[in-house]
């Protein structure tokens, strides 16, 4: 996930900014619900948005179990290419 730090609202969960997940379905395209500083919509730019899946320790350390795991729908946006 890209690490970003938007003014305004989005949907990026602070805890995967900058971690590493998996793809794991393709939802189609919508448009992107984040506002601006101002709480202006910025939707004029649809995108595809995906079900990431996030290992457990990924997210929170070797102390979670490694069998666990975490998904989370992001929008296009928010994924960089590892």
């Amino acid at each position: 996930m890209r690490n970003l730090h938007p003014r305004g609202h989005t949907r990026l969960p602070r805890y995967t900014r900058g971690r590493r997940g998996t793809v794991i379905r393709d939802h189609g395209v919508y448009a992107l619900q984040d506002t601006d500083e101002r709480g202006q919509r910025l939707g004029d730019t649809p995108q595809h948005v995906y079900t990431v899946r996030f290992a457990a320790r990924e997210l929170w350390g070797d102390r979670a179990s490694a069998r666990d795991s975490v998904a989370v729908e992001m929008w296009e946006a928010y994924l960089e290419p590892a």
